[in-house]
């Protein structure tokens, strides 16, 4: 008021409004204030785009369907040549005990393998028929 006295008024203030609203708040001003038809247009196209991605996301990316498969089916080869491996271990371990331990096994690996023979010892091979 006192500025009115003396011929001084202070300069109005204008509140700054965007001349477009949010894209977010006008389309919840418009779904509340819409039709039921426009509403369910709108869920539809939401339960459509949700579903796309969830289907996306099962075809392709680190946990789809078919990188699991491919992964259960490297795993199972994985393990069968583990299995293969280890019987291999077991069986080669039991030749060099055997090899360390017993005589007469030595001697048939070194004739049948390596046709060796004992000295002044003569060979003979027949030719089948």
């Amino acid at each position: 008021m006192g500025y009115l006295f003396y011929g001084y008024m202070p300069p109005r203030v204008r509140k700054t409004r965007t001349k477009s609203p949010s894209l977010a708040q006008s389309f919840v001003k418009k779904l509340s204030s819409a039709d039921a038809r426009f509403r369910r247009k709108v869920v539809r196209f939401t339960y459509w785009g949700v579903g796309i991605l969830f289907f996306y996301s099962l075809a392709v990316g680190n946990y789809s369907i078919p990188r699991i498969i491919r992964l259960e089916m490297e795993k199972s080869e994985l393990i069968e040549s583990n299995r293969e491996l280890l019987v291999n271990l077991i069986d080669n371990d039991r030749i060099r005990k055997k090899l360390e331990s017993d005589p007469v096994f030595l001697e048939h690996i070194a004739r049948t393998r390596f046709r060796l023979t004992r000295p002044n010892e003569t060979i003979y091979l027949f030719r089948s028929q």
